[in-house]
């Protein structure tokens, strides 16, 4: 009988302090959201790595709500269409849907930052790249 509880004892020895230790390991920290107004500047690079690139770049403003996103280009008129959607946030992604083109005859709407973008987020910025075969889309972006 003896044999039977020191058996228990060291089982449950090895029992609680796994289990303690776990429990503080699962523990999740949410991601930030992007809530808020950034300015900074998005760029479209076609041909990118190519000799004949060429380069459309604004001056833009970013409204991040909720879940919904606003794209206003700021300096130069008829640059990019403005639209706004919906975005998805992961931990290295967002993917941007529009609901929304507004673009003028001037603008192409192939230059909309639309689709998934990697996302890199030091202090107050945000760093968007998305590239799909020689196009490039950037955005620079600083929480106001």
């Amino acid at each position: 009988m003896r044999k039977y509880i020191i058996g228990l004892i060291v089982i449950l020895a090895g029992i609680v302090p796994f289990n303690l230790a776990c429990k503080k390991d699962i523990v999740l920290e949410p991601l930030p959201t992007l809530e808020g107004i950034y300015d900074g500047t998005y760029r479209v690079i076609t041909g990118y790595n190519t000799p004949s690139a060429e380069t459309t770049w604004s001056s833009v403003e970013m409204r991040f709500s909720d879940q919904v996103y606003f794209f206003k280009s700021d300096n130069v008129p008829d640059a990019f269409c403005e639209p706004y959607g919906d975005y998805v946030l992961s931990a290295n992604n967002i993917e941007l849907t529009e609901t929304n083109k507004n673009c003028t005859q001037i603008a192409r709407e192939r230059d909309n930052p639309r689709g998934k973008f990697s996302i890199r987020r030091p202090v107050d910025s945000v760093i968007m790249l998305q590239q799909v075969v020689d196009t490039l889309k950037q955005f620079l972006l600083k929480k106001i």
